[in-house]
């Protein structure tokens, strides 16, 4: 149930927002134009200001200068891309408007996690490019992207970051501790690098109320609470080295270790169950989860380098995670007592390749390149104290092949044109080793063209693009064993799923600090979770499913970012809605049908203000809202305010020690009560949050340390391969 109402609130965050901002900057020298005698003048004090960033449109990109803006000083880069044109943060989730969460690159390297968001300062940025349709050099199911490039290192010999944070619930007792190490050394044209993060969570008795509602002959309602415990330690290690072979060439690997040192998670539901308005039974179910040797390894290597007028990018990488899941069932009602363990285990094996080459071709540049993927996975679940559970063993292979072109041309007076396709072909096999019968292949061919316009009219700029996108299931979503989670509840996947398919329209113009964006997609084949019928005592399965209807969804904002000498503010409305309707089972109406819409808007404002003091002072208050809405299917029945507060103080004559305190969710109002129909099944549940087990509220208090010494930053340039397919798993 828990995973029904999560995962469609994860996915409606996907609001973003443009701001527009301006930047100036001062040199340290002047240099005279050459003549018969040459000189410079070195300045003997020089004062830059920190302005408002600024953005131009590049394409269907939205780039952002960082370096010597008040963006600089905003915390991480985690902090700092909430208040970039072009993305929002809402709740705890950055998304870029109408597209849901993005893919990150990093100097050229495509991020597998994000949270190494929160590990770099933004004061090592310099700028940050926001891609909304990216056209067929990306991924097909690639929404949207956000390529960030560093500031040019300095200097040579050892340098490093060190930086600790700690989050504490002041509504419940949910803390999350973080610390990390960065080390970097530098001789010459070789730089080693290498890193320590670890984490741990803390959650205790989290609670959210919930009732759900079946007619199958009967009509069966539980009613109850369940409560979240959790207390869970991880590290990630990383260390690699590139080299710089000339100004245009350098080669780099990557590796990087994972691992679960410790992970409990403890669920339990508590509930009175009603059979035709009368009472029948109460029941408590625990559940308790633990990871044994959950861990991963990432191998990744690349060349990044020009020949004559050739642009060359090549990556390849391997990624083998690995979990291993025990779960221990206790239930007691008024009537038996249950007992049931299961232990499911998944080992992966992927690699991927990717090459990009573009060259200069009639007045324009042309793209080309190719992925290939390989990966396997296999898949095993075993149960015991529950003779209706059956053990499961599958594997699951996939391999990818996709070749893409694209070329841009400038129209003289008129502005830029791209056009692009990409070609993919996807071989999917599920072999299900306890039943034959279940057993499944597929092969899927498909073209994604895209196409873009940009122009500048005067001081407007304006463009507009459109692409056929794609989004592939999860493999958690294609498994096919049961899972146990109460005695009314049981929960699989769906191998039989087929891929969405997104049709993509997207307009943007800005005009001086203001913006305007709006987004039309159409949806083929949506994957939603589904409640179904199962058993005849008021159980239900809940499962995955393509919807059999097309979803059309459209999105518009407006942004105003001026900037007032020393403040700065953002200001972002907008609405989304969807049109979504369904004619679903229900025997209670004589046709034993009835209709179900979900076509509320969500109306959104968001306000980012910046004020910085003298001395290093920096303070901050943001708030976030979204009225009720629906999406998908999901109604969200409360709407959602998320008011911040931030003072940050920036330490030392280099500026290397950077404290920052936060206050979140000031007033508690940023949860939600929603609501699911399917019919003749209904699910309510109230404080929901995220998806994440490490957000169990808003409402909190957090301090961050961040210390940097001799600053140089690693030069790889690796973009990584396979990501897509890395989050999949």
């Amino acid at each position: 149930m828990r995973t029904i109402i999560i995962g469609a609130i994860t996915a409606a965050k996907i609001i973003t927002t443009n701001a527009c901002m301006a930047q100036t900057t001062t040199p340290d020298t002047i240099a005279t134009p050459a003549d018969s005698i040459s000189y410079t003048l070195n300045l003997s004090e020089v004062v830059v200001k920190s302005t408002a960033p600024k953005t131009k449109m590049k394409g269907n990109a939205l780039v952002t200068r960082i370096q010597g803006s008040v963006l600089e000083h905003a915390g991480t880069v985690d902090d700092m891309l909430g208040r970039v044109p072009g993305m929002l943060r809402l709740g705890d989730k950055l998304t870029v408007l109408g597209k849901g969460a993005p893919v990150y690159y990093i100097n050229g390297r495509r991020l597998q996690d994000t949270a190494e968001l929160k590990r770099i300062k933004s004061e090592d940025i310099r700028n940050v490019e926001v891609i909304s349709n990216p056209g067929a050099a990306y991924d097909a199911q690639a929404g949207a992207v956000v390529r960030i490039t560093l500031r040019p290192a300095q200097g040579e010999g050892l340098s490093g970051d060190i930086s600790v944070d700690d989050r504490q619930g002041l509504a419940v007792a949910n803390n999350v501790a973080n610390g990390n190490i960065n080390l970097n050394y530098r001789r010459g044209k070789l730089d080693v690098f290498a890193g320590v993060n670890a984490s741990n969570r803390y959650l205790e008795m989290w609670r959210s109320d919930m009732e759900q509602y079946l007619y199958a002959c009967h009509e069966h309602v539980q009613r109850g609470t369940f409560t979240c415990d959790e207390n869970a330690t991880t590290a990630y290690i990383n260390a690699g080295v590139n080299y710089m072979i000339d100004d245009h060439n350098s080669v780099g690997l990557r590796l990087e270790r994972g691992q679960h040192i410790r992970s409990h998670f403890r669920q339990t539901v508590d509930c009175d169950v009603v059979i035709d308005d009368r009472w029948r039974d109460q029941f408590m179910s625990t559940c308790g989860q633990d990871r044994r040797s959950p861990d991963s390894y990432l191998a990744s290597a690349y060349y990044n380098g020009r020949f004559r007028q050739w642009g060359i990018d090549i990556n390849a990488e391997f990624y083998a995670p690995k979990e291993r899941m025990e779960q221990d069932v206790n239930e007691v009602s008024t009537s038996s007592r249950l007992s049931t363990q299961a232990v499911s285990e998944n080992d992966s094996r992927l690699f991927a390749t990717r090459l990009v080459v573009d060259h200069p071709l009639w007045g324009g540049t042309v793209r080309f390149g190719g992925e290939v993927s390989a990966l396997s996975r296999k898949n095993k679940y075993s149960t015991d104290g529950r003779t209706t559970m059956e053990d499961n063993a599958s594997d699951v292979s996939e391999s990818t092949f996709a070749a893409f072109a694209e070329y841009s041309h400038p129209i003289a007076k008129a502005g830029m044109l791209t056009a692009g396709v990409r070609y993919e072909h996807a071989a999917f096999t599920f072999t299900d080793l306890s039943k034959s019968s279940n057993s499944l292949s597929r092969d899927d061919y498909n073209l994604f063209p895209s196409l873009s316009y940009a122009t500048r009219i005067d001081d407007v700029q304006l463009s507009a693009s459109y692409m056929l996108k794609t989004r592939r299931p999860s493999f958690m979503d294609l498994r096919n064993e049961v899972k146990y989670v109460t005695h009314y509840t049981l929960q699989t996947g769906n191998p039989k799923l087929r891929n969405e398919i997104l049709h993509d329209a997207n307009v943007c113009l800005r005009w001086r600090h203001v913006s305007f964006v709006a987004n039309y997609v159409h949806t083929k084949h949506a994957i939603y979770d589904w409640s179904s019928p199962h058993g005849n005592d008021g159980g239900v399965m809940v499962s995955v499913v393509n919807f059999t209807v097309p979803i059309n969804t459209l999105s518009a904002f407006f942004n105003i970012a001026p900037t007032y000498g020393r403040f700065t503010t953002s200001n972002t409305l907008g609405v989304m809605k969807q049109w979504l309707t369904f004619n679903l089972d229900d025997p209670r109406e004589a046709t034993g049908k009835r209709e179900v819409s979900y076509n509320r808007p969500m109306i959104i404002f968001n306000s980012d203000n910046s004020l910085r003091l003298d001395k290093g002072w920096q303070v901050e208050l943001n708030s976030a809202f979204y009225s009720k809405a629906d999406f998908r299917n999901v109604r969200i029945r409360q709407a959602y305010w998320n008011l911040s507060a931030v003072v940050q103080k920036t330490c030392l004559k280099d500026k290397n020690l950077v404290l920052r305190l936060m206050v979140g969710d000031i007033f508690n109002t940023a949860h939600h009560k929603v609501y699911m129909d399917l019919g003749n099944y209904t699910l309510s549940q109230s404080n929901i949050c995220g998806q994440e087990r490490s957000l169990y509220g808003f409402h909190n208090v957090q301090l961050t340390a961040r210390y940097a010494f001799n600053a140089v930053k690693s030069k790889y340039k690796g973009q990584g391969a396979g990501k897509d397919v890395m989050k999949r798993m």
